[in-house]
């Protein structure tokens, strides 16, 4: 199961004063901000977007799992992305349950692919 993406693009460089809220040399908001609108258009609502201290987390809670995607830059570059989503597993177990991740998994990661290949300015890895 494919969970990560690998992008190349200008378009999501730092926000000044972006590396107050995340490690120096980090940064992903706008990446972040680019792939919440992509789900959205696509009835996959994002409940929130935060730092962490090397990239940005979206979180996903629509589903009987939380999803989170990762977004930010490659170590030592500044048109290099990494997005990253989990979880990464097949199947989680809740409750004495095994829950398949697939299907969902799946329609995210092809959702913002798609909407990465679709954009002109972003070069898919």
């Amino acid at each position: 199961m494919n969970t990560d993406i690998l992008i190349k693009s200008k378009l999501f460089s730092a926000y000044p004063n972006e590396e107050l809220d995340i490690n120096p040399g980090r940064f992903g908001k706008k990446l972040g901000e680019f792939v919440s609108n992509a789900l959205k258009e696509n009835n996959i609502e994002t409940a929130d977007l935060y730092p962490t201290d090397y990239c940005y987390e979206l979180r996903i809670d629509q589903y009987e799992f939380k999803v989170y995607i990762l977004t930010g830059n490659i170590d030592g570059t500044d048109n290099e992305f990494l997005i990253s989503i989990e979880p990464k597993k097949e199947y989680i177990r809740k409750w004495f349950r095994k829950i398949s991740t697939v299907d969902i998994i799946m329609k995210i990661q092809k959702t913002i692919n798609d909407a990465c290949k679709d954009h002109p300015d972003i070069e898919v890895l």
